[in-house]
Order: C-alpha cells, then structure tokens, then sequence
C-alpha cells in the first residue's frame, strides 16, 4: 500500500478518541461491536516488527486509554484485544493498528475461546465436554484428546477438587494456575497433594501453587521408603462428582500432547467406584507421610534434591520459561537507579506510562541488591496477585509472604499487601 494512500496516514479528527506524541486512538469505520476503537501510530510501519521499542511501548500502554474512552460511551462486559501481523493472519491495511474490541454478554451464543475464534473449529477447546456430545466417554487418551481440556471444564463445574499425582512440574503448574485461581476465588476448595519420588517435583511448582489465595492445602508425600507413582483427580459438586485415575502428572506434555490414558468415573453411574477413589484420597492426604509443602519445607527440599538431568524420561519433553530480561525503557530505567544509589540516594521515584511495566522493573530492580526484605503495596487485589506473579519469574526462589498471612515458619523476603 503506497503511503499517500494509507487511510490511517489521513484521519478524520471526528474519528480520533484519544492522541498523544506517538499516536492516536480513533474509533473503527466498520466496527465489530459498539465502541470498537483502533490504536495507531504516527508513523506509518507496516507491521508489530517494524515498530520501535518506545512505539511498541506506547501501543500496549494505549490499551488503558482506549478501554477508559470506550466505556465513556459504552457499557460493554469484556474485551478483546489484538493485531493482524501479515495478509495470512488476516492483516489488509498495511500501517501497524492494535484492536480494542468491547465485548458485550449475549453478542454471541457462545464467547468461550474469544480470540481463537480466528479459526472457528478451533475456538472453544472445552465444547465437546460441554456439549454432551462425549456424555458417554470414559476414556481420555491424550494427543488429539489432552487431559487438560478435560480437567479445566469440571474445575470450573466443581466446588471441591481432590488432587493426588507424583509428579509436579513448573509447566504443569503454569497450565493450571489461573484456572485454580478462579475456582478458589468463587469460593472452591481444593487439595493437592504431590509427590517427592525421584526427586522430579520442582520448588519452584511447589512455590506457584503455594503463591495462591483461598481455600487451598498443598501437600507432599515424603517417599521415604517406598515409590508414589499414582495420578487422581475427582470434582465434586454437591452430591455429584467426576472423577479421573489414569497416567497424566502435572506436567505440560502429560497435560496436553503426550498419549496419556485418564480413565472417568462418574458418581451417578458408578457410586461404589467413585467413593473408593475418594476414600483412597483421605487415606493418603491424611497420612503421617503428608506433609504441608511450606516454604520452609520447599527450602529443605530443595537443598537436599537432586534434579534430573535434561534428558531423563521424567524431563526429556519439558518445557521451560525462558529468563525474563528487562526491555529497554526498563533498562535505562534500572540504570538511573543504580547511578542514583552511587550518588548516596536512599529513596527514588519512578515515573513510567502505563504498560512499560512498573511492577517488572521493580522486580528486577529488587534482584539486583541484597535487600533484607522488601514491601510491596497496591490498592487493589488484582495487582497484587499480578505481583506475586511477577516477582515470582524474575525470583523463583524468593520467600514471599502476603500481610495478615501466616509467617511463623519462615520471614518472607518480599511481603505484599493490598491497601
């Protein structure tokens, strides 16, 4: 597209919603919904890749101001966010533009996917669960039917949920966290208990999990004599239940691409089975060889542990989070920082646009010094539990602490409240 052509480089002024030095949000000519609104820079690039890192920076801060101007004019529910990056994604305007779609309860029959509705048969992953159409099934055999699907959809169905597997890895951790988190935040009740066999647990799971808030018991099965290779999962809601025992830890391929067989018993059909896996659960969680994983626990853990190596069959296919790195709006931040600290400073301020990530600089700016603890204050819960998140990739190892939490274990090194 020729640049005199652009119809982003020739705007109507009655069409822009918001402006600033890099660009502006105007309101879309052929919205999806009410209130559609298109963040575009000043610049004419063609794509996300061609952008600076300050023009990508301001698009992903804009988001706030354009989600502030729809609802001064709108009511929506939800939003979508997002971009075409090339013609095989669907991009047919060639000047970078990022999507703030509202989203409003009832606009379609079914929103569940949102966004992976970009390829409709692919959109919902938990419909055929929730359709009825697989009533009938009782066996889960992974690859092109995953567990996790399975486990997700009577997550959210249930109020109690009874978990017991030997292996729980950071990514099987990372697959299920914020779905736990939203059941534990309705009110659920959950009990997990893991397994220190071989030694491939990792803390920093142990940690992710233990991070969270609720109705939630954390246990580990010291196998001091014998092996811990079971692998259960029962809902329950009210009188009913599910339940699953087959051969999927916590980990992201037993979850999603590996061939693993979860066979389902369903309490309406089979009570007797249903209670014997229930039953087994309280015996095991409630033995003296169930401890609480307690960050004075994991700490011990994870001295005497020794991982496997990359390579084993209990790691061959597990992936890992890469190491966040500050970007270079944090950088420079981080080195104002530490020249203010040289210079005898005791206190400093920061002053960032919102979406350069204030709450990431200020965990990379705490690993980079021997602070003896660490506060960490927002007004609402949300951020906090961003916050643990955050801190949490950048510190895997940190003790972290909530105020008003129980800490007679341990001291926490970073302490989080919400004011």
């Amino acid at each position: 597209m020729d640049h005199q052509d652009c119809p982003f480089c020739s705007i109507d002024p009655k069409r822009v919603a918001f402006s600033s030095a890099h660009g502006n949000g105007i309101w879309d000519s052929f919205p999806v919904s009410p209130g559609h609104i298109l963040i575009v820079p000043h610049r004419h690039a063609s794509t996300w890749n061609e952008l600076t890192e300050v023009e990508k920076a301001w698009a992903w801060s804009a988001i706030d101001q354009a989600i502030t101007a729809i609802r001064s004019h709108h009511s929506p529910d939800g939003f979508n966010v997002g971009f075409n990056l090339g013609s095989a994604a669907g991009q047919t305007v060639l000047h970078f533009h990022l999507h703030v779609i509202p989203r409003y309860s009832g606009d379609v029959d079914d929103p569940r996917g949102g966004v992976r509705y970009i390829i409709p048969m692919k959109a919902n992953y938990l419909a055929k669960e929730m359709t009825g159409i697989h009533d009938q099934q009782r066996l889960i055999k992974g690859d092109e039917d995953p567990f996790l699907p399975h486990l997700v959809v009577n997550l959210d169905q249930a109020n109690t949920c009874d978990i017991a597997v030997a292996f729980l890895l950071d990514s099987g951790a990372r697959c299920i966290v914020e779905h736990l988190r939203d059941f534990l935040d309705r009110g659920g009740k959950a009990r997990i208990l893991v397994g220190d066999y071989l030694d491939v647990t990792e803390p920093i799971a142990l940690r992710r999990l233990a991070d969270l808030e609720g109705d939630l018991s954390l246990k580990v099965y010291e196998t001091q004599t014998k092996g811990f290779h079971l692998k259960s999962y029962a809902f329950v809601k009210g009188a009913d239940g599910v339940a699953f025992v087959g051969s999927s830890n916590l980990s992201e391929p037993a979850l999603t691409t590996s061939i693993e067989w979860n066979y389902k018993v369903v309490s309406l059909h089979d009570t007797h089975g249903f209670r014997e896996i229930r039953e087994a659960f309280e015996v095991l969680f409630n033995s003296t060889a169930s401890v609480y994983a307690s960050e004075d626990w994991i700490e011990r853990y994870e001295r005497r542990r020794i991982a496997p190596k990359p390579g084993e069959w209990a790691v061959r296919d597990e992936p890992t989070e890469p190491q966040p790195e500050p970007h270079v709006i944090q950088r420079e931040a981080l080195a104002e920082l530490e020249r203010t600290r040289n210079e005898g400073f005791a206190a400093g301020l920061v002053v960032l646009a919102t979406g350069l990530g204030k709450t990431w600089l200020a965990a990379f700016d705490s690993n980079r010094f021997e602070f003896r603890r660490i506060l960490f204050v927002a007004h609402r819960e949300e951020i906090i539990n961003q916050a643990i998140h955050v801190f949490r990739r950048v510190r895997p190892a940190a003790r972290i602490g909530r105020l008003g939490g129980d800490h007679r274990e341990i001291e926490p090194e970073i302490l989080f409240a919400s004011v």
